[in-house]
């Protein structure tokens, strides 16, 4: 039986060996972060609160998020090399007129429950998102955490806002890994299936 979903297909994509180890890393990075979120305690200052595992789990989350910060800055500059590919511009598909009538295109086609192909402008549109909700969180762990462990004078009104811009955006990336990864999981079932059934037919 056919599944009711179905793929519009443009090829077969072409992602470099750089591109792919950094969307690991960084994969792998945002999604521990996310788990150590569920069980850490932030204590009021340095040296206040209770020493016990979720304290541990707080100071874990505010080191791997200098690593995570780090990932994802080398993941900026090497979009940006004329050797990555396909490129930051496919991040952001809005800026070309081709790229907006496919994206709109495919946008339509989501309506009508028909998954978009792998090389689909909306998959850059998606990813340049949750790149970008992955940068502003790891630009506000960065400040968060040169005011409350290196102790530089960070003015307290700043590190509260960013505090909650932090968490703000740790939900959204929470429900975009959920989402990318349900459609994802989806998206290679429908495939595996086609791929099975017409091997079936030979």
């Amino acid at each position: 039986m056919h599944s009711p979903l179905k793929s519009i297909d443009r090829g077969v994509p072409r992602y470099d060996s750089v591109t792919l180890a950094l969307h690991a890393l960084l994969a792998v990075g945002v999604v521990g972060q996310l788990l150590l979120s569920l069980v850490m305690h932030v204590p009021a200052g340095v040296g206040l609160g209770v020493r016990d595992w979720h304290r541990q789990a707080f100071e874990v989350h505010a080191r791997l998020g200098l690593g995570v910060a780090v990932v994802c800055t080398l993941h900026w500059l090497w979009l940006c090399v004329p050797a990555s590919h396909p490129g930051v511009r496919s991040l952001f598909p809005w800026t070309e007129r081709k790229s907006r009538e496919l994206l709109a295109e495919d946008l339509r086609a989501l309506l009508r429950i028909k998954l978009p192909g792998p090389r689909s402008p909306l998959i850059g549109a998606v990813h340049g998102l949750g790149l970008a909700a992955v940068t502003g969180s790891a630009a506000g762990g960065v400040v968060n955490y040169l005011g409350y462990f290196v102790g530089a004078p960070v003015p307290t009104q700043v590190l509260h806002w960013v505090a909650r811009c932090h968490i703000t955006l740790g939900y959204l990336i929470g429900a975009f890994v959920v989402g990318h990864g349900s459609m994802a999981t989806r998206h290679w079932s429908i495939r595996y299936r086609g791929m099975a059934i017409q091997k079936g037919l030979k």
